[in-house]
């Protein structure tokens, strides 16, 4: 791989992890807003263990798009060192933390099936938590905030595991310019070549001292009578 084909593979990179970053964000601002703000106002474990996760989630979006900025940052300026290792560390962070994120998402789905989304309608009063119907002192429509709440769970679980994927891409880029040896060993401190121009393959006339060593070719033969 060419240094312009590194560079623009890992500006890519940046770029899908700020896009995934801001539609987590934006996916977690909804969940809290339309959700949580309720949830979060009774003394419950379950509800807590909601707003822990979505407070995780909105974390990860942040590093998300904190470490794709700077992946594209890096793509502009390759040779500075301390830029590789802030791209490596925070894509290590971001692959770790949305990783994290994900399996709390996943809890929360699972609890929220288990306890048939008793947690979400703490705010309400109903007789029998089966029973949904409008009431006045319910701040949301207790009809919708089930499907609402998992459907909303659901993208951001898909956005998290995507966002680890290219996360732990961004570092493998990130490690491939420092030459670290734990990973993938000598054979990946290779890849990133400058290109050769074409005129450092033109050869000269054979009269040349460089004609064999700019060309590649050996001097000719002589196969006829010595001279």
């Amino acid at each position: 791989m060419s240094v312009d084909d590194f560079r623009k593979v890992l500006m890519k990179t940046g770029l899908v992890l700020v896009v995934l970053g801001h539609v987590s964000f934006i996916a977690a601002a909804l969940l809290h807003g339309t959700v949580l703000r309720y949830v979060a106002a009774s003394r419950d474990a379950v509800a807590l263990q909601y707003c822990v996760v979505n407070i995780l989630s909105v974390t990860s979006a942040i590093v998300v798009i904190t470490s794709g900025i700077v992946a594209i940052v890096l793509s502009r300026y390759l040779p500075s060192t301390p830029l590789r290792w802030t791209v490596f560390s925070s894509s290590v962070a971001c692959a770790l933390l949305s990783l994290t994120c994900a399996l709390g998402l996943l809890a929360s789905i699972a609890m929220t099936f288990a306890t048939q989304g008793r947690a979400l309608l703490a705010a309400c009063t109903f007789g029998s938590p089966e029973v949904l119907a409008l009431a006045p002192d319910c701040p949301y429509d207790p009809t919708r905030i089930y499907s609402s709440s998992l459907c909303l769970w659901g993208i951001s679980l898909v956005f998290c595991v995507a966002e680890s994927v290219f996360a732990v891409r961004c570092a493998q880029l990130a490690h491939q310019l420092l030459k670290l040896r734990p990973w993938w060993g000598e054979s990946s401190h290779h890849m990133v070549r400058p290109a050769i121009p074409s005129t450092a393959l033109t050869p000269r006339f054979p009269g040349s001292p460089c004609w064999g060593a700019q060309a590649g070719l050996s001097p000719p033969l002589w196969t006829g009578p010595p001279p």
